[in-house]
């Protein structure tokens, strides 16, 4: 929404000189504001120690239990996005192991309640932040925002208002927690700025969700003053503080031209996802709550590409059940509407763990115990979620897919542990459809290399980009030491990219991607030109892949593909691809 800001009025109010800062954009738009400082100082607290421990513990108890009232109203009130994320706060509010360690300051060495809070919610912080999974890692600063709001209501101390807030405002922060974007009506905001936060975190989801210019990592925003005159751009991490006319001419040009885009791709929301000379390919999304599967359907989604089921298990303070799991999967299968649905399963281990099942360190823990690994040497853990798949399986259209499959003799076991799930489920007079599709992850070098035969033991193959670039080039994908050599564009990534395809059609099997790279503009026309019968990704770039296949040669894609195959760098297989999309004005 273009916003009609007065710049004279702005400039009477003492406008000073154009400041431009950067970090890192994680939800594109245009965002033009004045800033709301959302820090709450933090509550002082005194150490001393105590006589009367049952006393203390049930005062402390008395705040927490107001904190959780007051989080159950917020739940309340919130839209569906932030509703699925307060709940889960909620859940870890009322985890009973949260105050174990106060109550244990409290009654065996008499510290007073504050200082128990403080310290025993800090430890908890600091054991999330050590976490390798940037999942959790992130949910540090949701514990130290519970133990402050604990603290809050021990000294009565209100919280900056951010119910009645101004339209047009830009939030800014340290960061910015759950429980404080429950409060925004979110049609009053214009972008979020945070110091810290990345991708992973709530904010960052809840504001692509909603389509809510954010930028991250932007270490200087605290410079910042509450009511400052704002431009942001959410895409390329640019922050302008108190921007000249021309600045703000500028950015409102490229947002007319970013909504007029967004309209205009509405057109290919119904379209069939088809070349000029007549290939079809399916779009699906990549999602990881049933949740999701609106806003894969309102983009168009021809189905489900990727479920990640990891979310249910890390997400919870417990092993999920066989009916919870059951009860996902139905939601996720109804609401498809008779659309594919693939289900990746359990894939925790590398840089995903559980909070309540903690796999014991490894010193390579990317090559170590992990996805399938964990699922075959737990199959207790494998047959109920497969249980709970297949009794789903008569609510829609499911697909199954494995993880890290690594060798035929992996799948084979994998078929195995199937068919005695589907005997027992027979056994106890389940209803389930016993053809679901089985499907694996080409994600490892050595399941490229035996595609050919690996397809004879499935139905599909779905190519996962992000893990086949890590494991062909020895090169972890978080290292920012060496992000420059994680590169899509590396010829052997190339080459075990057509492989899997090939392998997957002398199979007479489909073959997808749902990496990252099946959505990167410049890369699609190799792709359709090696032949990938399948797109997967984040619903938001569903339309926009569309239109670009829509307007793409299959005949030249494979041209593309045969000329990039001869290239021996990654540059040159890069800047052959630009110019591709160039030429063709793409």
């Amino acid at each position: 929404m273009l916003l009609k800001i007065n710049l004279e009025k702005n400039k009477r109010e003492g406008e000073s000189m154009e400041q431009t800062l950067y970090g890192k954009g994680v939800s594109k738009g245009i965002g033009i504001g004045k800033a709301k400082i959302t820090e709450t100082q933090e509550v002082g607290v005194s150490e001393f120690k105590i006589e009367d421990t049952e006393n203390e513990w049930h005062f402390l108890q008395d705040c927490y239990q107001k904190v959780i009232q007051e989080t159950e109203t917020l739940v309340n009130g919130a839209t569906s996005t932030q509703k699925e994320i307060m709940e889960a706060y909620v859940m870890l509010l009322k985890d009973p192991s949260l105050l174990a360690e106060a109550k244990k300051m409290i009654d065996q060495e008499k510290y007073n309640a504050g200082y128990a809070v403080k310290k025993s919610f800090s430890n908890l912080a600091q054991h999330f932040e050590e976490m390798k999974d940037p999942y959790f890692a992130t949910r540090a600063s949701d514990i130290l925002d519970m133990g402050n709001r604990i603290l809050a209501q021990m000294v009565q101390q209100e919280e900056i208002d951010l119910e009645h807030l101004e339209d047009h405002t830009i939030l800014v922060g340290k960061e910015i927690t759950a429980s404080q974007i429950a409060k925004v009506n979110l049609q009053q905001i214009e972008g979020i700025i945070l110091q810290e936060g990345n991708e992973n975190s709530h904010v960052s989801i809840m504001a692509r969700t909603n389509e809510i210019p954010t930028i991250v990592g932007a270490r200087e925003c605290m410079k910042i003053q509450d009511q400052q005159f704002l431009a942001m751009d959410g895409e390329s991490g640019e922050i302008t503080i108190q921007p000249s006319q021309e600045t703000i001419t500028q950015l409102r040009k490229r947002q007319e031209e970013w909504l007029d885009k967004k309209e205009s791709l509405k057109q290919y929301q119904h379209k069939v996802s088809q070349t000029i000379d007549g290939r079809k390919v399916e779009i699906y999304a990549n999602i990881g709550h049933p949740q999701d599967m609106k806003k894969a359907l309102e983009n168009g989604a021809e189905g489900v590409g990727l479920f990640r089921s990891e979310f249910l298990y890390m997400e919870s303070n417990h092993m999920p059940t066989e009916e919870e799991q059951f009860q996902a999967y139905q939601e996720v299968l109804k609401s498809a509407n008779g659309k594919k649905v693939i289900i990746r399963t359990l894939d925790i281990g590398g840089d995903k763990d559980l909070k309540y099942w903690q796999l014991e360190p490894e010193e390579n823990p990317f090559l170590g115990y992990r996805a399938i690994r964990i699922c075959l040497a737990e199959p207790s853990i494998f047959k109920t979620q497969l249980r709970a798949l297949y009794r789903a399986s008569q609510f829609g259209k499911l697909s199954i897919m494995f993880p890290m499959i690594c060798s035929l003799e992996e799948m084979r076991e994998v078929k195995k542990i199937v068919k005695e799930t589907q005997m027992e489920l027979e056994k106890s007079g389940e209803s389930f459809d016993p053809h679901v599709p089985l499907g694996v992850m080409i994600e490892i070098p050595s399941s490229a290399l035996m595609a050919n035969e690996l397809a004879k033991e499935c139905d599909f193959f779905s190519i996962g980009t992000n893990d086949l670039i890590q494991y062909t080039l020895a090169v972890e994908r978080g290292n920012v030491k060496i992000e420059k050599l994680y590169t899509k564009y590396h010829p052997a990534v190339i080459r075990f990219i057509k492989m899997a395809i090939e392998g997957a059609h002398q199979a007479n099997i489909p073959c997808g991607m749902c990496g990252e790279a099946a959505a990167e503009k410049i890369f699609i026309p190799l792709l359709m030109g090696l032949g990938l019968d399948e797109f997967s990704m984040n619903p938001s770039r569903i339309l926009n892949t569309r239109r670009l296949i829509c307007r793409l040669e299959e005949k030249s894609c494979r041209e593309l593909a045969n000329q990039v195959l001869k290239l021996k760098t990654a540059k040159e297989i890069k800047d052959c691809l630009i110019a591709y999309n160039q030429d063709h004005h793409l």
